[in-house]
């Protein structure tokens, strides 16, 4: 992968340094169909589902002036995991 594909990781780790079981956070990416692209992007959505649900936004609901085919809207929020109490 190239070295943004090296970055997958230590963004995941961000991502569940920051969140929580309540909090919610949206994802706006641009479908990129180049290169290495279409592979990093598999890979982050195969990582991410490991500890997140994901939800896309149907582009129905997208803002009418902005919305495209190739731009993409995903609530994400961290799986719900059992504890010991």
């Amino acid at each position: 992968l190239t070295s943004f594909g090296q970055s997958l990781e230590p963004l995941l780790k961000t991502l569940k340094d920051l969140t929580g079981p309540n909090t919610c956070v949206l994802c706006c990416y641009e479908q990129r169909t180049m290169g290495k692209n279409p592979e990093i992007e598999r890979k982050y959505f195969e990582l991410l589902q490991r500890d997140f649900e994901l939800e896309k936004i149907p582009l129905d609901k997208h803002d009418e002036e902005y919305r495209s085919e190739d731009i993409h809207i995903m609530n994400i929020h961290r799986k719900q995991t059992v504890g010991c109490f």
